[in-house]
C-alpha cells in the first residue's frame, strides 16, 4: 500500500487511458422495414381462426422468415469505438481548414476520434451518409460522452443478487 509521500504520479500517469466509449451501428438498417411488415403479417395470421396457411404463408413460416431477417440485421452490426479529444487537439487538427465546410471540419475531428475501426475523414462523411442521421448521431453522442462526462461504471443491467439481507430468499 502506497502512502501519499511515496505515490509515483508519473507511473500512474504513464498507465492512464483516455476516456473512450463504444456504440453499435448497423449496416443493414433497411431490414427494419421488412421486419415491421413481417411482424404485422404474423400478428394478422395469429389473429385468424382459419386452419392452414395465411396469405400464402403459415405463422411458422412467417416466424422463420422473421428470424432469418433479424439474424441478417444482427450480423450487420459494427461496434464503433471513439475516444476523447481535448479542445486543444481538436483545434490543432483544424489548423489550415478554416475555409472547409462544417461537415468537412467535423469529419476531420471524428476521423481522429474514431479509433476502431480506423477511418479517414472521407470515410466518416460516407459513414454519415449511408447510416443516416440517427445512427451517426449515436456515434457523436458516444464521442461527446467520452469528451465531456466523467467516466463511471454502471452495472444496472446485471441481475441483482437476492439475499436474506435485502429481503430476498437465500
Amino acid at each position: 500500500m502506497s502512502t501519499p509521500q511515496d505515490f509515483d504520479v508519473d507511473a500512474w500517469l504513464n498507465d492512464a487511458e483516455r476516456p473512450a466509449r463504444s456504440v453499435t451501428v448497423y449496416q443493414k438498417a433497411g431490414l427494419i422495414a421488412e421486419l415491421d411488415a413481417l411482424e404485422e403479417k404474423i400478428r394478422n395470421a395469429e389473429g385468424e381462426e382459419v386452419d392452414g396457411p395465411s396469405m400464402g404463408s403459415g405463422v411458422g413460416t412467417l416466424r422463420a422468415k422473421y428470424a432469418d431477417v433479424a439474424q441478417r440485421f444482427h450480423n450487420s452490426a459494427l461496434t464503433v469505438k471513439v475516444q476523447s479529444l481535448t479542445n486543444q487537439e481538436q483545434a490543432e487538427l483544424l489548423v489550415g481548414h478554416d475555409a472547409d465546410s462544417m461537415a468537412d471540419r467535423g469529419a476531420i475531428v471524428m476521423a481522429e476520434a474514431i479509433v476502431s475501426p480506423k477511418m479517414t475523414a472521407a470515410q466518416v462523411k460516407r459513414l454519415n451518409a449511408v447510416l443516416g442521421d440517427a445512427q451517426f448521431q449515436m456515434i457523436l453522442d458516444a464521442w461527446h460522452s467520452a469528451c465531456r462526462e466523467a467516466p463511471e461504471v454502471s452495472a444496472d443491467f446485471l441481475p441483482k443478487r437476492s439475499t436474506p439481507d435485502d429481503g430476498g430468499e437465500s
